[in-house]
């Protein structure tokens, strides 16, 4: 399954209530930055949404608000795929990250055992998550 990813600036819960409304969502579960704060952010972020999710015309949707990688119009709907284990998520994200840029190197996270997010050659963004 691949699963859109939008991205915000400060604006993301209001942003979710928005579409919530307009589009009927469904299931829509906020969790907050609170006490994990991302690498050079230096401003209180914790009431912020590290992750949310929510269901639209039956598929999921995620969101957040971005603050690892400079936010811009534009470039703020990534994708995001789920790798059934490790090796095939390495395998996929170093091919990607061939002639493209890497946002967030694998990482081992308090939720999945390899996170990773790059651009790949033609702008698009992915992020593998085993889960």
């Amino acid at each position: 399954m691949v699963t859109p990813y939008i991205l915000f600036n400060k604006q993301c819960e209001e942003a979710m209530r928005y579409y919530e409304e307009v589009f009927s969502g469904e299931k829509l579960t906020i969790q907050r930055y609170q006490d994990y704060i991302p690498e050079g952010v230096e401003e209180d972020v914790s009431n912020y949404v590290l992750h949310g999710e929510m269901e639209l015309f039956g598929s999921p949707f995620t969101f957040a608000d971005e603050f690892s990688i400079p936010f811009q119009v534009g470039n703020n709907v990534h994708l995001t795929v789920n790798p059934s284990d490790v090796e095939e998520a390495a395998a996929m994200f170093d091919a990607l990250k061939e002639a493209g840029e890497v946002y967030l190197p694998p990482t081992k996270t308090f939720y999945s055992p390899f996170h990773g997010s790059v651009k790949d050659k033609y702008g698009i963004v992915w992020n593998m998550i085993v889960v």
